[in-house]
């Protein structure tokens, strides 16, 4: 009887041992799970920002790359603006030029006939004396 009750302790013991051994690997496995999980969802947020940061990234150097098209593009046109004007201007100087040396021509056209009238009024003169 005390040999059977030894018994029945020791199986009672064994079983109690093997539920408790069986109760810390299911809070083991729990534990790690959840450790998993931390992780992965760590990794997520940090993927996440990560993408975050380079899209910012992205959109800052894609504005300051249109920012700098617009510049470039804004100097250009100034420097053509600059340059029709130029040319204007060298339009304007050199018809003022023509006008001036056609005005001079005219001038001296003129005054080389009033000079051959008047000889022609004097040799008419002397030849009527």
């Amino acid at each position: 009887e005390a040999a059977k009750k030894a018994e029945e302790e020791r199986l009672a013991k064994e079983a109690a041992q093997k539920a408790e051994e069986e109760r810390l690997q299911r809070e083991k496995a729990e534990a790690e799970r959840k450790a998993e999980e931390e992780r992965l969802q760590r990794e997520k947020i940090e993927a996440e920002r990560k993408a975050e940061e380079e899209r910012v990234a992205r959109e800052a150097e894609e504005a300051a790359k249109k920012a700098e098209e617009e510049r470039l593009a804004k100097e250009a046109a100034q420097k053509a603006e600059e340059e029709r004007l130029q040319r204007e201007k060298a339009e304007a100087e050199r018809k003022a030029e023509e006008e001036r040396l056609q005005r001079e021509k005219i001038e001296a056209e003129r005054k080389a006939e009033e000079e051959r009238v008047a000889r022609e009024a004097e040799e008419a003169a002397k030849k009527a004396e």
